[in-house]
């Protein structure tokens, strides 16, 4: 009885062994659905121009696999990429490291000690900054990335565009606000009422504000102020004097 109840242990244990891991799991991580696509079709587990991290680990997803690994540019070969053809594949900058933050930071840190300690290395370098001084550089790599550009790059500046559009709005903002407290209000909109009903000139409401005419025109229409029609004298063309 011991001896069968003893096989049957060994034998559970046998098939919990060679049992099957769950689907889409491997050591690397889980794989996930395919959520994009390339225009021929081909599922992708990542954005097309963006690469994924993982938050927490930093790992990038491949896009293909939906893998998360430390570096990508061994991984790429196995779906019959070169880091150059999966970056332009993959709608990536040409300079996008396919490796994780805290590896591109290492990297990094080495390639700057190796550079202080080789005078050979400092040298070779030497010819690129002249290159640079002179403005070929910048011809250089203008041609190189003549056409269309990847769409991540053209991501990239676009969200550059817009956080110095957003920048530019918020420091508006904040010389408003100092004006209209210095005029004893704490926004816009009453002010231009208060302003208004004194009868107060767009000209005069533009010099304390600052606004431009379009913005107070749409502040004007925001506060539910319904501008005055300009008088003949305001439209009447100035003397000249001779």
């Amino acid at each position: 009885m011991m001896q069968l109840q003893s096989n049957r242990n060994r034998g559970a244990a046998i098939m919990m062994s060679t049992a099957p891991s769950p689907a889409g799991r491997s050591r690397r991580g889980r794989a996930h659905a395919h959520l994009w696509s390339l225009p021929d079709g081909t599922g992708l587990h990542a954005p097309y121009g963006q690469l994924a991290t993982e938050p927490g680990t930093g790992r990038v997803c491949c896009h293909l696999c939906g893998r998360w690994y430390v570096s990508l540019g061994g991984h790429v070969r196995r779906h019959g990429h070169t880091a150059e053809s999966y970056r332009e594949t993959m709608g990536l900058c040409r300079n996008r490291p396919l490796v994780a933050e805290a590896l591109s930071r290492s990297i990094a840190t080495r390639q700057s000690e190796i550079y202080r300690r080789s005078p050979e290395l400092r040298a070779r370098l030497a010819v690129g900054q002249e290159l640079s001084k002179t403005g070929q550089l910048a011809s250089l790599a203008s041609a190189a990335h003549a056409g269309s550009p990847a769409p991540e790059r053209a991501r990239l500046r676009r969200a550059a565009l817009d956080a110095g559009r957003a920048t530019r709005a918020a420091r508006r903002d904040q010389v408003l606000a100092r004006r209209l407290r210095k005029l004893g209000f704490g926004d816009l909109p009453s002010y231009l009422r208060h302003a208004y009903s004194t009868g107060a000139s767009l000209r005069s409401i533009a010099r304390a504000t600052g606004l431009g005419w379009a913005r107070m025109r749409r502040e004007l229409d925001a506060a539910g102020i319904a501008a005055r029609p300009a008088s003949r004298s305001a439209c009447a063309p100035a003397t000249i004097a001779r």
